[in-house]
């Protein structure tokens, strides 16, 4: 009776669905090692290997297609106090190939073609020192801010290869900061204080973003979230304000998933948002479909009528996942329709590959 009630106290104070903090029941688990005195040490990895093509209506030059590594993700996590100290970190070598072609001007006038990194040149990704207890785990280190559902929580289980457009814009960031998160039967949480730099950049001011997100799980397979994301002091200079709402719903085959994320950044607002809808055929085949709007800039729908709104697109997506063994080895095949207001629609066909442990 006394081990039954133990367990069940164990899983009812589990880390949230974003955490990724190890379990209390891991320091037993053999597929990990020995470290220190008392701790444990447990490798990870994601890998995913992509085939994309990018179709442009009418304009058959501008069509690509290649080959990609899309997450090369390596990472350890463990405890080095059972229950009391955990760790993570995690690398990613796939992003250092990540370059674009951008058209600059010299300083002669001329336009002249250069490469430069389509995002951060950084393979750092996650670090942190968490102290466990019953009611809040405190980790100090870099980390996901807590805007997005998708953005939040481990891309191993995305519904299609890529997110989301409105989580890929205005959340799946990460920053330098303090966060404390918990999770329990019905309610869970996580706060935190951020550089506001983003991922692996020195703090070059005294602003700081705060991130709070609520989760609710009032039945089983059910959860559903608020976000509040701001900047603290010198909000003249620099701001990213951000507020959203997610419900995820799974049981049996049955998956539903929605965001909604408005955004303010210095000034210029935006919004967006996403339904997706999944069923799974015998544990195995999971036809997907997902439809999203997103509007970087919604103060220009309020210019006069003979003005047309040049920056919204509708998202309309297709997939198909294949499930090896759940998430740990499976195959995904999408297809997304861009439909913007001021250039010719994109079809985005995607097919990828995955294992995970």
């Amino acid at each position: 009776m006394t081990k039954r009630f133990t367990v069940l106290t164990l899983l009812a104070l589990a880390p949230a669905a974003g955490a990724q903090t190890p379990t209390p029941d891991e320091a037993t688990d053999p597929k990990q090692l020995a470290v220190g005195k008392e701790g444990f040490f447990r490798p990870g990895a994601l890998l995913q290997g992509w085939y994309f093509a990018d179709v442009v209506s009418d304009d058959p030059d501008a069509t690509i297609n290649a080959f990609r590594v899309r997450r090369a993700e390596l990472s350890v996590r463990g405890e080095i106090l059972p229950k009391q100290v955990a760790y993570r970190v995690m690398i990613d070598p796939a992003k250092v190939l990540e370059v674009r072609s951008v058209d600059v001007v010299d300083d002669a006038g001329d336009t002249v073609t250069v490469k430069e990194p389509a995002d951060k040149l950084s393979v750092f990704q996650d670090f942190y020192v968490t102290f466990l207890s019953d009611f809040a785990d405190v980790s100090l280190g870099q980390f996901k801010i807590p805007v997005s559902w998708e953005g939040y929580n481990s891309s191993s289980k995305l519904l299609l290869p890529e997110r989301a457009q409105v989580a890929r814009d205005y959340g799946d960031k990460r920053d330098l900061g303090l966060r404390v998160e918990k999770s329990f039967t019905y309610l869970g949480y996580s706060a935190g204080i951020f550089n506001g730099s983003e991922l692996n950049n020195r703090e070059v001011d005294d602003a700081k973003d705060f991130g709070l997100r609520l989760e609710a799980y009032p039945i089983e397979g059910l959860v559903v979230a608020g976000v509040v994301y701001a900047t603290l002091m010198e909000r003249d200079t620099a701001k990213k304000d951000r507020f959203e709402g997610d419900v995820r719903y799974e049981r049996g085959p049955f998956l539903l998933q929605s965001e909604f994320i408005a955004a303010n950044d210095s000034g210029t607002k935006a919004s967006g948002l996403y339904g997706a809808l999944g069923w799974t055929f015998l544990g195995k085949l999971q036809p997907v479909v997902r439809v999203g709007m997103i509007d970087p800039d919604t103060d220009s729908n309020l210019a006069p009528a003979t003005q047309k709104d040049k920056d919204e697109a509708v998202i309309i997506e297709g997939g198909l996942n294949y499930f090896l063994q759940k998430h740990e080895s499976k195959l995904q095949l999408a297809v997304s329709r861009f439909e913007y207001d001021d250039k010719d629609p994109v079809t985005t066909v995607i097919a990828s590959a995955q294992v995970s442990f």
